[in-house]
């Protein structure tokens, strides 16, 4: 019995040993004890943290910090090519690193862009501003809803990111789905990227897949980048959902006026044809060609008040009107003049605004096919091509894991269906995360 409790005694003065090597290990150990903050090592140094108030400037903030105008000076000028610091807004967070507990000494001003980017400006010996990054996590989450007024209140419910809303309306089904003529107990289901920046969840990455009940027909979306560039979306035959124009110039909004031969003028208040489909939207929307083209006309008149015209090909031509006059900035910053190529979705060519006459704000979208107005929301738009037979069996494999995963998505107060969780099972080589329908 003796030799036993004398063994024990032994295994634990060795643990303890051990333990206390490892934890000198830690001490001793420079990495484990650093401190970072916005990627700088601040384990030695000091910080005070602030917000912009009302029309303060960096210079304001720098200067109360011993930060000398010529330094000021030199600073705004490094930072202009990144990011203009006349952009700092009121509410924006910002850091200052000192290297002594007095606060005399600035080492590092740090100023948050957004919740993911942020710059820095080193104060000490040589002068240097660069942009830097949060670390960001993606997860992949599920979602689905239905409709009982709008798909944005079906996010709501839901508990789904509004952001969600745009890339349905705007990405993936606006030449497909009409948005404004939806009906109640039309539904859907999403898989897609969640972000986060320190736990906390930012924003809607990529969308990977989804599908759209309405009109009692499914509308099935999947991711494919076919051509190394951007990632388009093919139903499940493969058929690109991107038509040759986007059904609206503007984000997400309601149209307020349609494609008519005769209608009273709201401001003239007489009865003539009115050749263009209006949308709706606060001032300051940005207005995106409908399809890729090159500018034709960038002008300004009483009626149309400041607007751009656009030629996408022999056949089809499109006018934006009514812009706000803040687009004439955006006009000289993106070189959006005649002979301008534009891309579809992609290039800024003006904000809504009600210049010329309107009496609201919203953005006139007048079509042109052969040289005569249409609607072109009643008439027979062309189509992209489908995947690529070379990309066609690469497409069918990650139509098919997409496919499988929807399969084990439930609308809301339905069960899971149990044989499609063992059919995923059994099909995918990998399951990354549980379905979850809820954005933590």
């Amino acid at each position: 019995m003796r030799t036993l409790y004398f063994f024990i005694l032994i295994l634990i003065i060795c643990s303890c040993k051990e333990k206390s090597k490892k934890i000198d290990s830690e001490i001793n150990d420079p990495q484990l004890n650093q401190k970072l903050l916005y990627n700088i090592d601040i384990t030695h140094l000091f910080t005070q943290e602030g917000i912009v108030k009302k029309n303060e400037n960096v210079g304001e903030i720098l200067n109360r910090y011993n930060v000398s105008f010529l330094q000021i000076d030199q600073i705004a000028k490094l930072s202009k090519s990144i990011f203009d610091l006349r952009n700092v807004k009121a509410g924006g967070n910002y850091t200052i690193v000192f290297t002594d507990s007095a606060y005399m000494t600035p080492k590092h001003f740090i100023y948050e862009i957004n919740k993911v980017d942020f710059l820095v400006a080193d104060l000490l010996d040589t002068t240097h501003v660069y942009i830097d990054q949060k670390e960001l996590t993606i997860k992949e989450k599920t979602g689905s809803g239905i409709i009982n007024s709008s798909l944005w209140y079906a996010m709501e419910e839901s508990n789904l990111s509004a952001k969600l809303v745009n890339v349905f309306a705007d990405e993936i089904y606006p030449w497909t789905i009409d948005f404004f003529r939806l009906n109640p107990g039309d539904k859907f289901k999403v898989i897609y990227d969640a972000k986060y920046v320190d736990g906390e969840f930012i924003g809607v990455g990529k969308v990977h897949a989804a599908l759209f009940h309405t009109d009692g027909q499914d509308y099935y979306a999947f991711a494919f980048n076919e051509l190394g560039e951007f990632n388009d979306y093919f139903d499940e035959d493969g058929n690109n959902l991107r038509k040759f124009f986007l059904k609206a110039p503007v984000s997400f909004t309601r149209i307020s006026s349609r494609f008519t031969t005769k209608r009273k003028h709201p401001v003239t208040g007489r009865w003539k044809g009115h050749f263009g489909t209006d949308f709706a939207a606060p001032i300051g929307t940005p207005i995106y060609s409908t399809a890729d083209g090159e500018v034709v006309e960038v002008s300004y008149n009483r009626y149309n008040g400041y607007y751009v015209k656009i030629r996408h090909n022999s056949t089809y031509t499109t006018q934006y009107l009514h812009m706000d006059k803040s687009s004439k900035k955006i006009w000289a910053k993106n070189k959006i003049k005649k002979g301008k190529r534009v891309s579809q979705g992609v290039d800024i060519i003006g904000y809504v605004g009600r210049s010329g006459q309107a009496t609201g704000p919203h953005v006139c979208y007048r079509f042109w096919k052969n040289g005569k107005q249409v609607d072109p929301f009643k008439t027979k738009l062309p189509a992209s091509k489908p995947v690529k037979k070379s990309k066609k069996e690469e497409f069918e494999v990650i139509k098919d894991n997409w496919l499988q995963k929807l399969k084990t998505i439930n609308y809301p107060n339905e069960y899971f269906d149990l044989d499609s969780i063992n059919a995923i099972s059994m099909h995918a080589d990998k399951i990354s995360n549980q379905p979850n329908h809820h954005v933590p």
